[in-house]
C-alpha cells in the first residue's frame, strides 16, 4: 500500500478547499481562552466543592441558559477582557496548532501530509470541520472535540455538540464546535495539553497501579502481566490526569511503578500517591487501535472513557475481575456499588472481556445478555485463568514452630470475607477440646464494620488463642502461609479466591468455599471444601484439617501434583488477545450512534 505521501503525489488533491474560519478567528478563540483561563487557579473540582459554588448554584444556572441561547443564535460566547500576556497566547496557540495537526492525517487519509502541513493552521480546522460535519461520523468528531478542547469529550458533551452542528452551515458548525470545546477547555485548564496519536500498538491502561505503591489483587494481576511484556512488544502505558478529563503519558516514576516490578518483593516500595508535572505528559489518544484495561476504573474519568469505548474506532479489552458490588451489592461498602456503576457504564461497550475464572465469566456473560434491554448487542467473554502465585520464601530463618497448630485465615475486613463463621467454628472446636490458635490476616476494608475485631477482643479476653493483623506485607504474609497447618477461606462470593491460590502456592492445604471461584482452584488439588453458609459444613472441615493427619498428608501430595499455569504464561495469553488485529475500517460505522461489538463465545 503506498504512504499517504506517495498517494498525494500521483493524485490530486482530497482537500475541499473549506473557507470556514478566519485566522482572525482562530487568535481571537485562543486569546478569549487565555482571558477567561486562570492556569494556577483552582480546577474544576476544587471549585465545586467549595462553599461559594454551591451557594451560587443559581445565578449559575441562569448564566448557562443565557449561553445555550447565544449558541442557538449562532452567536459567539464572549470571554470577559484581561490583561493580555503575550507568551501565555502563543503557547496556547503552538499547543493547539499541535494538536490540530496530529489529527489532520487521521481524519483526512486520503490527503498528503506535506500537503496538510502547507496549509495554514484554519485551512487545516476548516477540512476538519467539513469532513466531520459531512460524515456525520462520532467516532470522527470525538477525535476532533480532543484536538480543539485538549480533552477527552463525555457522551453528554459528544451528543449535544453532534446535534448543535447538525443542518447548519459549515462557518457555523466550525463555531459551534470551537464553543462547545471552550467550555471543556477552560473546566479543565486544558489551553497548553499537547497530545500523542497512538495507532500502531496497543495503549495500557494503567491509572492505579502507575499512581500507588500499594500491590492488591488488581495490580498485582496488571503489573504481574503488562511487567511481561517490556522489551518484548510495542505498547503505550496511559493514566487519567488528576482532573479525569483524559488519559496521558507516564513519568517514569510511574513507569517504573508498572513495569520496574521485582516479582512480590513490595518491601521497599510505599502506598503513597506520586504527583507528577503533568504539565510535561502528554496525552494519549487511540486511534484504530486496541485499548486494553487490565484495572477496574471507577469513578472519576470513567464518562470520558464510556465515550472512548462506546464511539471511538478502537478495538477494547478488558480484564474481567468479577461484579460482586452489584450482583451482591449487600455484601459490600454500601459506596463501592455506586463507584462500580460507573465501570459498568464504561465496559458495557467494550469488545471484550477476559474474565479470571468461569465463574466471573458467568457474571459477565449475564451482563453482557442484560444489554440487550438497552438494545446493546453486548460484549465477547471469555476465560483466562489467574496462575497459583509463587510467594518467595523470606530471607531469614524459616519461622519458628509453633507451639500449637496455627490455623490462618486471610481476607480483608468485610463480611462477604465471611471470616466471622471461621470465628465461630473455631468456638465451637474450642469448646470441644481442640487446641489451636487461630490466627486473621488481610487489609483494613470496611473501617465501619467491627464485628471482627470485637469478636477478636471478646475472645481473647477469655483467653482463646485468637489474632488479628492487618495491612502486612508479602513476606510476613508468606510466613504466615508457611506456619499455619492449614488456611481457611470460605467467602461467599469471589471473582478468583486469592487467599487459595496464596495458600496451594506455598504448599499448605486450604478449606475452601465449595462453589464459584474458589472451587475451580480447589478441584486441582490439596484443598477440602464446605459451604460458606452452613456452619456446620465449616465446623467440620476445620475438625477434619486439624485431627486427620492422614488427610493432611494427602493434600501435600494434591499440592504438589497439581499443574498451575504461570504468570508466564497468563502474560503470554493476554498478549495474544490484546494484540490481535483491531477490527478497521471506522467507515463501516460513520454514522453509527455507537460502534458494533462482539457476539458472546
Amino acid at each position: 500500500m503506498p504512504s499517504t505521501d506517495q498517494a498525494s503525489a500521483t493524485s490530486p488533491s482530497a482537500l475541499s478547499g473549506a473557507h470556514l474560519i478566519a485566522a482572525s478567528q482562530v487568535d481571537a478563540w485562543i486569546q478569549g481562552l487565555h482571558a477567561a483561563g486562570d492556569l494556577d487557579g483552582p480546577s474544576a473540582q476544587e471549585l465545586q466543592a467549595s462553599f461559594s459554588w454551591r451557594v451560587t448554584r443559581p445565578i449559575r444556572a441562569v448564566r448557562a441558559r443565557e449561553r445555550v441561547a447565544l449558541l442557538r443564535q449562532q452567536r459567539r460566547i464572549l470571554f470577559p477582557r484581561q490583561a493580555r500576556v503575550t507568551s501565555g497566547v502563543d503557547h496556547g496557540r503552538q499547543a493547539f496548532e499541535q494538536r490540530v495537526r496530529t489529527v489532520a492525517p487521521a481524519l483526512l487519509p486520503h490527503s498528503g501530509a506535506a500537503e496538510l502541513r502547507a496549509l495554514p493552521l484554519e485551512r487545516v480546522l476548516s477540512e476538519l470541520v467539513q469532513q466531520v460535519q459531512g460524515s456525520g461520523s462520532k467516532a470522527e468528531l470525538w477525535l476532533l472535540v480532543i484536538a480543539v478542547s485538549g480533552c477527552f469529550p463525555d457522551q453528554q458533551m459528544l451528543f449535544g455538540l453532534a446535534r448543535d452542528i447538525v443542518g447548519v452551515s459549515g462557518s457555523s458548525a466550525a463555531q459551534r464546535i470551537l464553543n462547545h470545546s471552550a467550555v471543556w477547555t477552560l473546566r479543565y485548564h486544558a489551553q497548553l495539553r499537547t497530545i500523542r496519536l497512538v495507532s500502531t500498538e496497543p495503549v495500557v491502561f494503567t491509572d492505579q497501579t502507575a499512581k500507588f505503591g500499594f500491590n492488591s489483587g488488581i495490580q498485582r494481576v496488571t503489573r504481574q502481566t503488562v511487567s511481561r511484556w517490556a522489551g518484548r512488544e510495542r505498547f503505550q502505558l496511559a493514566a487519567l490526569t488528576d482532573d479525569g478529563a483524559a488519559l496521558r503519558t507516564l513519568s517514569a516514576e510511574e513507569s517504573a511503578r508498572v513495569l520496574d516490578w521485582q516479582g512480590d518483593d513490595d518491601r521497599h516500595r510505599d502506598d503513597e500517591k506520586t504527583e507528577p508535572d503533568e504539565t510535561a505528559a502528554e496525552l494519549v489518544v487511540p486511534w484504530q487501535t486496541t485499548v486494553f484495561f487490565p484495572e477496574v476504573p471507577v469513578g472519576r474519568g470513567t464518562d470520558s472513557l464510556a465515550a472512548l469505548t462506546r464511539f471511538s474506532p478502537n478495538r477494547t479489552v478488558a480484564i474481567g475481575y468479577d461484579t460482586i458490588p452489584v450482583s451482591s451489592g449487600h455484601l459490600v461498602h454500601r459506596g463501592l456499588s455506586g463507584l462500580f456503576v460507573s465501570y459498568l457504564s464504561t465496559i458495557k461497550y467494550v469488545d471484550e472481556i477476559l474474565a479470571i475464572s468461569n465463574a466471573t465469566a458467568s457474571e459477565f456473560i449475564g451482563f453482557s445478555e442484560a444489554l440487550a434491554t438497552q438494545g446493546l448487542p453486548g460484549f465477547e467473554v471469555s476465560t483466562l485463568h489467574l496462575p497459583i502465585e509463587h510467594i518467595p520464601a523470606d530471607d531469614g530463618e524459616p519461622p519458628a514452630e509453633a507451639s500449637l497448630p496455627v490455623v490462618l485465615s486471610v481476607g480483608s475486613n468485610e463480611p462477604r470475607k465471611n471470616q466471622l463463621a471461621v470465628i465461630f467454628a473455631s468456638e465451637i472446636l474450642w469448646r470441644e477440646g481442640l487446641e489451636f490458635s487461630l490466627v486473621l490476616l488481610g487489609g483494613r476494608g470496611d473501617r465501619l464494620y467491627t464485628d471482627i475485631p470485637d469478636a477478636v477482643a471478646a475472645l481473647r479476653d477469655q483467653g482463646r488463642q485468637i489474632e488479628l493483623r492487618r495491612d502486612v506485607d508479602e513476606h510476613a504474609l508468606a510466613a504466615a502461609y508457611r506456619r499455619a497447618r492449614f488456611s481457611v477461606f470460605i467467602s461467599l462470593q469471589e471473582g478468583y479466591g486469592l487467599p487459595i491460590a496464596e495458600s496451594l502456592a506455598v504448599g499448605t492445604p486450604a478449606l475452601a468455599t465449595e462453589y464459584g471461584s474458589t472451587a475451580e482452584i480447589a478441584a486441582g488439588g490439596g484443598c477440602v471444601t464446605a459451604d460458606p453458609r452452613d456452619d456446620r459444613s465449616i465446623v467440620d472441615g476445620m475438625r477434619a484439617l486439624l485431627t486427620d493427619d492422614a488427610l493432611l498428608e494427602r493434600l501435600h501430595d494434591e499440592i504438589e501434583a497439581r499443574d498451575d499455569s504461570t504468570w508466564e504464561a497468563y502474560s503470554a495469553d493476554v498478549w495474544k488477545v490484546v494484540s490481535a488485529p483491531a477490527a478497521s475500517a471506522p467507515a463501516a460505522w460513520a454514522g453509527a450512534a455507537q460502534k458494533p461489538t462482539g457476539t458472546q463465545k
